[in-house]
């Protein structure tokens, strides 16, 4: 990097970073930092697809419905319309970038229907469509000139002033994960596209860099977060002991013709929602986690049998491969499933072109909170909320963003790194089997506040643990997000969307109530 300057610096390489990069490319020089390889995103686990009106059976009107009665009221309308009605655009725009998505003879896109939709509106490419465009998004970064791309490295604190009565972000600090040193990078628009954080949680489907980083360094320079007690736990990962890794078994699969089904393959979900294996995900989750306890078994199952001969293996080969390589053939054999977080629904406030409330400082992806999601996601709108307001946001970073700051020495500090693995690695396992147990699927006013007491005192023993590492840094923003949800669970006093609230009298573990549908709020 021969620079220190550049017009626009993005922080994380998934498919909002991506988007944007190539779209603020045209008007100036960008710098993509990626905290590991560049291949190494949420965006590349994602398996299902992306959600637009492709056909003439479908409207706006109805992608919107379905957006808002998934979001359970709490969306907010206009930019779910926003969105939307940018949503062919973006398909074409990811053709352009070189996304080949699955077609029909006619050469029309095929389109999957997964939960929550109640039409065939998911562009898809097999069971890949996240690593597809991962890899052809990353091989245009790569290939333009107005591109600088620095992996292995963190970002750890956005540099901010004040001037009349506004915090201004002119720029970030990023650690070498690779020699332990740290520098800063000024530019006139800094982009936050860091993804979720999943790992706050013991059982994930998100990658083990979601630990938060962007969202935690918003909230520390003072920008406005919202809505983080809405976090979605995915009903179907597979179920495999054996790992420490989760692997999803995506929507689509249901969307396909699976059904959920109990230890003894009995069919369930239509006790719970009309949609039956398709409803919305708040409310199979619950229904998942709670049959589970009801069994007492540690995973119920997904039943692919059902499907026609060779489907499974052409349209999910990526999942038919993962069962196969634990031994499980799903195409004659259950896959065993148990619910994860999976998508962080809330996150860093942001109007429709990505801006949060500090001049210069842009959020987009998962780690933005745009309100097209409100308490809960519907079913591929997150790789579409990517590419829409990365888009957006670039365009006003275009025309708006300027310089604020003035030239100074380059500075590169080297880091003493004398903290405890061991103690890192402690504390944080702590902290994500907290969250699981008292802000995880269903939670109490009781739990919420044991959690908080407890996440207060690992706060303290972190301080004990050492000085600054990366490791460290990774652990503290994991906790500053926790606080953040526990926090929002107990302002939030009724159950909604991905907040469901038992009451405290009610085990952690719920039974089945007499009224099947009191789960489904």
């Amino acid at each position: 990097m021969n620079s220190l300057y550049f017009d626009y610096a993005v922080l994380g390489s998934g498919i909002a970073g991506l988007t944007f990069a190539l779209e603020a490319a045209a008007k100036g020089k960008v710098l993509l930092i990626s905290k590991t390889n560049l291949s190494e995103t949420n965006t590349a686990y994602a398996q299902g697809g992306i959600a637009a009106v492709l056909s003439a059976v479908d409207s706006f009107e109805q992608h919107v419905q379905d957006t808002l009665t998934a979001g359970a009221g709490l969306c907010d309308e206009h930019a779910v319309q926003w969105m939307v009605a940018r949503a062919p655009q973006s398909i074409k725009w990811l053709q352009q970038q070189g996304i080949h998505f699955d077609s029909e003879p006619d050469a029309t896109i095929a389109l999957g229907l997964e939960g929550g939709h109640c039409q065939h509106r998911i562009a898809h490419v097999k069971d890949h469509t996240g690593l597809s465009i991962q890899q052809a998004l990353s091989k245009a970064a790569q290939q333009h000139p107005n591109i600088t791309i620095l992996e292995h490295h963190m970002g750890i604190e956005l540099l901010t002033q004040r001037a009349y009565q506004e915090t201004i972000c002119y720029g970030l600090r990023v650690l070498d994960l690779e020699k332990s040193t740290y520098r800063a990078v000024l530019a006139k628009a800094v982009v936050l596209a860091t993804g979720g954080s999943g790992q706050v949680y013991q059982h994930t489907t998100n990658p083990t860099i979601a630990t938060s980083d962007g969202l935690a360094m918003a909230y520390r320079a003072g920008a406005a977060i919202k809505n983080m007690e809405f976090f979605q736990f995915h009903p179907t990962a597979l179920y495999n002991p054996a790992s420490k890794e989760t692997f999803l078994i995506s929507e689509a699969l249901r969307g396909a013709g699976a059904e959920l089904v109990l230890p003894d393959g009995t069919a369930f979900m239509h006790l719970y929602h009309e949609q039956g294996s398709l409803a919305p995900r708040d409310i199979v989750a619950r229904a998942v986690y709670e049959q589970m306890h009801v069994h007492n078994s540690p995973c119920l199952y997904l039943d692919a049998t059902r499907l026609p001969a060779g489907h499974l293996q052409k349209q999910f080969p990526f999942i038919y491969s993962k069962c196969k390589s634990i031994g499980i053939d799903a195409t004659v054999e259950l896959i065993p499933v148990i619910p994860a977080a999976h998508y962080q629904c809330g996150g860093i406030q942001t109007d429709l072109q990505g801006q949060t409330t500090i001049t210069g400082l842009y959020a987009v992806g998962e780690v933005a909170c745009t309100g097209v999601h409100g308490a809960n996601r519907l079913a591929s709108n997150s790789l579409l909320e990517g590419v829409v307001f990365g888009r957006a946001a670039a365009a006003h970073a275009a025309l708006h963003a300027k310089q604020r700051f003035t030239c100074f020495k380059s500075i590169v500090y080297s880091l003493p790194d004398t903290c405890s693995d061991a103690c890192v690695s402690e504390i944080k396992t702590e902290v994500q089997s907290l969250m699981w147990e008292y802000a995880g699927i269903v939670r109490t006013t009781e739990g919420l506040t044991i959690a908080k007491t407890k996440l207060a005192e690992l706060n303290y023993k972190l301080e004990q643990c050492g000085t600054f590492s990366a490791a460290v840094q990774e652990l503290q923003n994991m906790l500053t997000t926790s606080s953040l949800i526990l926090e929002a669970c107990l302002t939030r006093t009724q159950s909604i969307g991905g907040h469901y609230l038992a009451p405290d009298s009610a085990k952690l573990e719920p039974e089945l109530p007499e009224n099947i549908s009191a789960v489904c709020l």
